[in-house]
């Protein structure tokens, strides 16, 4: 496959998942989702995308280190966000950062993510970075992706989550699984306290539920409901 014909498969991909992830609130005007082609660059949602009316004139191809091409598009502000988790992450291929409610809602209140569905077991340990600041440099990027580490998400209190993964589509479908395992902790919480997977019950989990088919059935249900493919 050409670099040129990946790119736009890749754009097509990206147009896709933030479409759902728009429509599902988890990602809002600011939110921004990036790939890592094969050679070694990121495709990124500019800063001034229209998230809920994306067109291939709204990405743009920056280097590993941050470099733009003259008279492309303006990067999101929250760029270092993801230079920093692709450099310290040779396994990750793309990254999302959105601002969903629910999620949000549990590290504003001090909340610990817990697995509260079944899906909601494949996050792993979901840590939370302490500031709700914009990562738009080096330093607070850098401290982020540590606080990610190995894992799949982290919140960002008060502000939101980053998801990390193998590539659009895995990262897309756990970026739903985190904010509807977060919906139901904090709807839960609303009677009592919500029932907790175990970790004996998570781990049985995460083996029955990782797989790549299953995946696809929630990436294919999201395309079919928001009119992104037709029906076959």
């Amino acid at each position: 496959m050409s670099t040129g014909t990946y790119q736009s498969q890749a754009t097509l991909e990206l147009i896709q998942a933030i479409t759902i992830l728009e429509r599902l609130g988890i990602i809002d005007f600011n939110g921004h989702f990036s790939v890592r082609l094969s050679d070694g660059n990121i495709l990124i949602n500019s800063g001034n995308s229209v998230r809920c009316a994306l067109g291939t004139d709204d990405f743009v191809v920056v280097t590993a280190e941050g470099g733009v091409v003259d008279g492309a598009p303006t990067p999101p502000a929250e760029l270092p966000l993801h230079l920093a988790i692709y450099q310290s992450r040779p396994d990750v291929k793309a990254v999302v950062h959105g601002h969903p409610e629910w999620s949000t809602l549990l590290s504003s209140a001090g909340r610990d993510y817990q697995v509260t569905m079944p899906q909601g077991a494949l996050l792993g340990n979901v840590p939370v970075f302490a500031s709700p600041m914009s990562v738009n440099n080096s330093r607070i990027a850098a401290a982020v992706a540590s606080k990610l580490g190995d894992g799949r998400a982290a919140l960002l209190r008060a502000h939101g989550v980053v998801v990390a993964g193998k590539d659009v589509l895995e990262t897309a479908v756990m970026a739903i699984y985190l904010e509807l395992n977060a919906e139901r902790q904090v709807r839960a919480a609303m009677f009592g306290e919500p029932y907790v997977f175990s970790a004996e019950e998570s781990n049985s989990l995460r083996a029955s539920l990782e797989k790549r088919g299953l995946f696809e059935k929630c990436w294919n249900y999201y395309l079919a409901k928001f009119g992104l493919v037709k029906p076959s």
